[in-house]
């Protein structure tokens, strides 16, 4: 594309990035939650984030929020207690554009800086160009990698999750993370084990 997907790139307003404190979520530990982008264009065909209670408007436009990180940085200023900040729940943080725009990397840097843990959902092998600062993140506080896993194949991978790394790629990915000693969890998406395209999730494990 001849165009600059920073240039292209939406931008929305938002007052704040970082949510406040939480004891601490039951499913994923996380303290804080921070979403930098909104929306998501994986395109993954079960995803329920689409679904009207969330009251996201053309969920599959990612944009990014204004100023993100000098808002990420003020949030965390702010913060009386330090924690785990969780990102990709809604929407993922390493999406095509963050190749190039490196906000989440930029995040971070501040989480690191400011003495936070971090906990990343992602379907994207973009996660393994920030190894470095999650090795400087795991010196003070916990970190944690959850990578979504749907399908075993490549093939079926791809008719699920068409806009996104394939299944392999996210293999390897864990492992060049498990390798540098970031703990890497399994999110498993189980809607179609009663299908026949279902009967893979026993291969994944």
């Amino acid at each position: 594309c001849s165009v600059r997907i920073i240039q292209r790139m939406e931008y929305i307003p938002a007052r704040n990035i970082i949510s406040s404190y939480s004891g601490g979520n039951s499913w994923f530990g996380n303290n804080y939650n921070m979403n930098i982008y909104k929306g998501c264009c994986h395109g993954c065909i079960y995803c329920d984030s689409r679904s009207e209670c969330y009251h996201v408007e053309n969920f599959d436009t990612v944009r990014a929020k204004e100023n993100a990180i000098q808002k990420i940085r003020d949030n965390l200023k702010s913060k009386v207690k330090t924690g785990v900040i969780g990102t990709g729940a809604m929407s993922d943080p390493y999406n095509p554009y963050e190749k190039e725009l490196e906000l989440t990397r930029h995040a971070l840097e501040l989480i690191n800086a400011y003495g936070f843990g971090a906990s990343i959902c992602t379907k994207s092998t973009l996660i393994t160009r920030d190894i470095d600062i999650l090795c400087d993140i795991k010196e003070h506080s916990p970190v944690l990698t959850e990578i979504t896993v749907t399908a075993s194949e490549d093939s079926l991978c791809s008719i699920l999750e068409p806009n996104v790394s394939k299944t392999s790629e996210r293999f390897e990915a864990a492992a060049k993370l498990s390798k540098a000693g970031i703990p890497v969890d399994w999110l498993f998406r189980d809607r179609y084990k009663k299908t026949k395209e279902g009967r893979n999730c026993p291969k994944i494990v």
